[in-house]
């Protein structure tokens, strides 16, 4: 009897990827990096190269963020520094 098989993470990517949405692989790409450094599996001489993917992703999705965020007016109002009282 086969087992029924559930959205795996490579449906997750391979679905993100087609989508056409950059955030949405990017994503989808750290959490497959992320899944596989807490299973423990990864190879010490492959845990240097994904620790780095991992942050580089997560810089792409910051950046993503803060770019469609602009023209946002509550969010330019928080991020505008104080200016001292005179």
């Amino acid at each position: 009897m086969a087992a029924t098989k559930t959205p795996g993470k490579h449906k997750t990517v391979r679905n993100a990827a087609n989508s056409g949405d950059q955030r949405r692989l990017l994503v989808a790409l750290r959490n497959l990096i992320a899944d596989s450094l807490d299973s423990g599996k990864v190879s010490p001489r492959d845990l240097a190269a994904l620790t780095k993917r991992i942050d580089d992703i997560s810089k792409e999705i910051a950046a993503i963020d803060a770019q469609s965020k602009e023209g946002d007016h509550v969010v330019e109002s928080v991020t505008i520094p104080d200016e001292p009282l005179s």
